[in-house]
């Protein structure tokens, strides 16, 4: 990877064998930024006589729902900094003096409600949550830079912020909280040129690179995840641009290769067959690797495309929205004009199977089929003028009540790779089998909320790690098996050579796709009232899941059909082509 990087107004600034991109797509960056800060002025506190000015969190500060802020909405400490500074098309409120105010605002309110130690809580009291401490602080250090400030106040807290990241971890492999936490370090350095947190930061650098598989993958609750891989290059890229350090670039470059795989064909990105099952993508690290990085500069056009048709991803609640709000207007800024001359597309066949992230991928000019094994066969299947197809699994009820999926991840599924009559040397699919898992769709209630709170400020504040375990546990990496079992088998369909576009010379549409499931039920107390396969449910607790893009809206395919069948048999095949 090249030393060029792109500078605020975006102008390349290195190897001159580039080529030039759509320059027409970067206003929607801005576009669909600047759509938000309504939003965001909305959801900020900005009555100076009130203790929560400043706080972000509007069911705390507005509605009184909550009894404690999440500092994870003071992320938005930095898009305000960024509207405040930065020339955008169509930006009025560049340069207005309350918008800064309340940037001021916010970063103070989270030093004010950060506990004494500079924790921060997130989901509940006493929480100590490393993912909203980290979010926050990076916003937080990068808005003090951007506006300039010379605050000893602030800078205390963010040296406290710093120390508790520094100090304190947190149960399961996420790896974006510690590429983010290195980031936030990193900015705290800069700020109070201590180089302690420097040095902290590079440990942190060193733990991210340590969860990176040889595929190119970063660990997300032992599992890759498209999705949140965009957060984790962001993070390395802009700690590329700040450092330096070119022991990155290998690691950026194997993370890029293996995000350009879930590119969709519609320009979507990522979805049901991630570890986590997130559609997240940060365009800004995108952006500064993309004049040296063809994969790169892949990712950011078709994230721009479903910009300017509005087909994003839709993270429009008043959490998410600000997760990218701020990336945005840093991908606006620092866009790059240039490409690579010659598009290095990742280094593998039309079809690959990913071992260790156990994902089957078929990308050529016709169709773009991604299979998760992980995921008990979840898969995405996109084929050249027809409708997309996505399955999340197979969704079943039993007639006592109970609800099983067969999505859930797990790496240890039994698995057997399909031979390709055409190419030995690929993969022609894979066949999946495994039991399905109780589903729990838990929700609060009035005395479970009331205890467990409770039982924080008593006791639970001691033990964060122990209490972060059980609920981890409780919402998303237990697993409990049930008496019904799920063989799947995917095909990866050879069209032969007089078919053309899907259609043979007769006309009639080739499959390209076949899926043979086999459902059995091994207890014969196991009865089914309904079942179907869902097109975007998600079973386990993922913050960033369920957000709306317009696969969402595909109908659930309903196998009541079937039902009796299963019943009478205790086994049942169904095979599907596409």
């Amino acid at each position: 990877m090249s030393k060029s990087i792109t500078s605020d107004d975006g102008n390349t600034k290195g190897e001159p064998n580039c080529e030039a991109r759509d320059k027409t797509l970067r206003p929607h960056y801005a576009r669909a930024a600047l759509a938000a800060v309504p939003r965001l002025l909305g959801a900020i506190d900005r009555n100076p006589y009130r203790s929560t000015y400043g706080c972000l969190d509007r069911e705390f500060w507005h509605y009184r729902t909550a009894s404690f802020p999440s500092q994870m909405y003071q992320e938005g400490a930095l898009p305000l900094a960024l509207v405040y500074s930065t020339t955008l098309p169509g930006n009025r409120w560049q340069g207005e003096p309350r918008v800064r105010e309340l940037a001021v605002a916010a970063i103070r309110f989270a030093a004010r409600s950060s506990h004494a130690d500079g924790s921060c809580d997130d989901y509940y009291p006493f929480e100590r949550a490393l993912g909203a401490a980290v979010f926050s602080l990076q916003a937080a250090a990068r808005a003090y830079q951007l506006l300039d400030l010379d605050d000893a106040e602030l800078v205390a807290w963010l040296e406290r912020r710093a120390r508790w990241v520094a100090e304190h971890d947190e149960s399961g492999r996420l790896t974006n909280h510690h590429a983010l936490a290195a980031l936030g370090l990193l900015r705290v350095a800069e700020i109070t040129g201590n180089p302690t947190y420097r040095e902290s930061a590079r440990q942190r650098i060193a733990q991210v690179l340590a969860w990176q598989t040889d595929e190119g993958w970063f660990q997300e609750y032992d599992g890759a995840d498209p999705g949140y891989q965009t957060v984790t290059i962001d993070c390395l890229a802009k700690i590329r641009r700040q450092t330096g350090d070119t022991a990155l670039d290998e690691p950026l470059r194997r993370a890029v290769d293996f995000a350009r795989l879930f590119l969709h064909p519609d320009d979507s990105y990522a979805g049901e067959y991630g570890s986590r099952g997130t559609y997240h993508f940060y365009p800004h690290g995108f952006e500064l690797l993309a004049c040296e990085n063809a994969a790169a500069a892949d990712l950011a056009d078709g994230f721009l495309r479903t910009l300017a048709t509005d087909r994003q991803a839709a993270f429009d609640d008043d959490r998410m929205f600000i997760h990218r709000l701020g990336n945005l207007i840093e991908a606006y800024r620092d866009f790059s004009p240039e490409r690579p001359l010659t598009p290095k597309m990742p280094a593998s066949p039309s079809v690959c199977y990913l071992p260790k992230a156990r994902l089957l991928v078929r990308r050529n000019d016709h169709t773009h089929t991604i299979v998760s094994a992980a995921r008990g066969g979840v898969f995405k299947h996109f084929d050249v003028g027809r409708p997309v197809v996505t399955d999340a699994g197979l969704i079943v009820e039993t007639t006592d009540g109970q609800v099983a999926v067969s999505q859930m991840h797990e790496m240890d599924r039994l698995l057997e790779l399909i031979a390709n009559p055409v190419d030995p040397n690929v993969p022609g699919g894979v066949t999946v089998s495994g039991a399905l898992h109780w589903a729990r769709f838990e929700t609060a209630t009035p005395i479970k909320q009331a205890v467990f709170h409770l039982g924080m400020a008593v006791v639970g504040r001691w033990c964060r790690n122990l209490v972060r375990r059980v609920l981890q546990r409780r919402l998303i990496t237990n697993r409990h098996a049930c008496p019904i079992q799920l063989k799947r088998t995917v095909e990866l369909m050879t069209k032969p050579d007089t078919i053309t576009k899907g259609t043979t010379s007769k006309g009639v549409t080739a499959p390209t796709l076949q899926v043979t499931d086999t459902i059995r039920l091994t207890s014969p107390s196991v009865r089914v009232r309904r079942m179907s396969y869902g097109t975007d449910h998600q079973a386990d607790y993922v913050a960033a899941a369920n957000v709306y893009q317009d696969a969402v809206l595909k109908p659930w395919d309903d196998l009541a059909a079937h039902v009796d069948e299963l019943n009478r048999q205790r086994e049942v095949t169904i095979v599907r082509q596409f």
